[in-house]
């Protein structure tokens, strides 16, 4: 886990508004508030390529800090950076994907038939299903973090430059969604491209390269990050255009084949160029900045638990038989739950989790315990209902058939 000193109150202001902004965005699904509020619901697809960025910002600097350090060598290195990054991100998940599951009875075969979730294969080249559809992005992130280190590492025995084993896998992943998009026919509506560019990992998986570029600026070529932080004017006046352009709906991107061919790398370079300034932000300790700084340590707890709080909430005004549109009673109840829930998830499944890949235990002595207990677990309540389920379906196939 970060030390507090560590952390830089500028990006966690960014990562705190940007989930905002996703759940304001989502909870509109569920709520009917007037036009005035609703018309800022696009900032929430803005909010979602700031994480993006941002993610692939933060691993940047961890892959150029351990490969000047020696540390990203040998083989033995990746795995541990897959362990550190697993232990971060998949324990929420995992959780909340069995918890939507059990929403919609019987949980095993709901499981089966997501069995996708399991290895985040439900959106990389595919429409995914409507079942826990916000975690398009997580998906999109897990093959990032997967894939780039595991190039890089092979880039870096192909070429001895820093700099440039770190193009290689750079232009590349920057490169193929590129050119997936520019072979791809024309989509000819906003709700096409969401679906088919947007959500898909093989189209917008470039969208955390730059912020790896920007980490990759701030290491090797300070006066082009110095030059950014003293034009920051420019970096503030792209952002806001960009977020007046989703304000707008994107207007023009259903129509023209090459602004959605390069809509994902124009929108995160005006993200990543306000990225000097916000490294430079000095905080005044004050109660707002530690909201953000709250709010900002359990973001990722809050995103993948909020729609069920939003579910929960919905079904509970529709039992009590208030309407949605009642926003007094609405708006305060999905404030509580996306807050009971996001809370106890960050104490109980993230940060016990982060703990333990900060202890100076060695791996052994705590990695293989952990190993073998989620094993039996997944094999228990997963592996062997599945397999269950399976047979009894097949059995079921032979009988009709006959």
């Amino acid at each position: 886990m970060n030390n507090e000193k560590q952390r830089i109150f500028g990006l966690d202001f960014v990562r705190a508004m940007a989930v905002l902004a996703v759940i304001f965005h989502h909870s509109l699904s569920f709520t009917h508030p007037p036009a005035w509020i609703r018309f800022f619901g696009p900032l929430g697809s803005l909010g979602v390529e700031a994480l993006l960025v941002l993610s692939g910002y933060l691993i940047g600097q961890g892959l150029i800090k351990k490969y000047q350090q020696g540390r990203f060598s040998q083989l033995k290195h990746v795995g541990q950076f897959y362990v550190r990054r697993w232990l971060r991100t998949l324990p929420p998940y995992y959780v909340f994907l069995f918890i939507m599951a059990a929403l919609f009875p019987p949980l095993v075969q709901q499981l089966y038939a997501h069995r996708e979730y399991f290895i985040f294969m439900q959106n990389f080249a595919w429409r995914m299903p409507p079942f826990y559809a916000q975690t398009w992005t997580l998906a999109l992130l897990e093959f990032f973090y997967f894939l780039f280190p595991m190039a890089l590492f092979l880039s870096s025995k192909l070429v001895r430059h820093r700099i440039g084993c770190f193009l290689i896998p750079i232009a590349f992943f920057g490169g193929v969604p590129l050119m997936c998009r520019a072979l791809h026919t024309q989509v000819e509506s906003f709700e096409g491209f969401e679906q088919i560019f947007r959500k898909l990992v093989i189209y917008h998986i470039d969208t955390p390269i730059t912020g790896v570029v920007m980490a990759l600026i701030e290491a090797e070529f300070p006066i082009v990050w110095a030059w950014v932080l003293r034009h920051s004017w420019l970096g503030l006046t792209a952002f806001s255009a960009s977020a007046g352009y989703f304000l707008l709906g994107c207007p023009f991107l259903s129509s023209s084949h090459w602004l959605q061919v390069f809509f994902f790398p124009l929108v995160s370079l005006t993200i990543a160029l306000i990225f000097p300034l916000l490294c430079n932000w000095q905080e005044n300790p004050s109660r707002f900045t530690e909201g953000v700084r709250g709010i900002s340590q359990v973001s990722y707890s809050l995103y993948v638990s909020h729609y069920f709080a939003l579910s929960i909430g919905l079904a509970i005004l529709i039992i009590t038989g208030v309407s949605a549109e009642h926003g007094l009673v609405s708006y305060p109840l999905f404030i509580l739950l996306i807050v009971l829930c996001a809370y106890p998830t960050y104490h109980l499944a993230e940060a016990p989790f982060m703990r333990l890949r900060e202890s100076k235990t060695p791996p052994r002595s705590y990695f293989l315990p952990i190993y073998s207990l989620v094993a039996r677990a997944i094999y228990a309540h997963v592996t062997e209902p599945l397999l269950l389920a399976l047979h009894l379906q097949r059995k079921r196939v032979k009988i009709t058939s006959v």
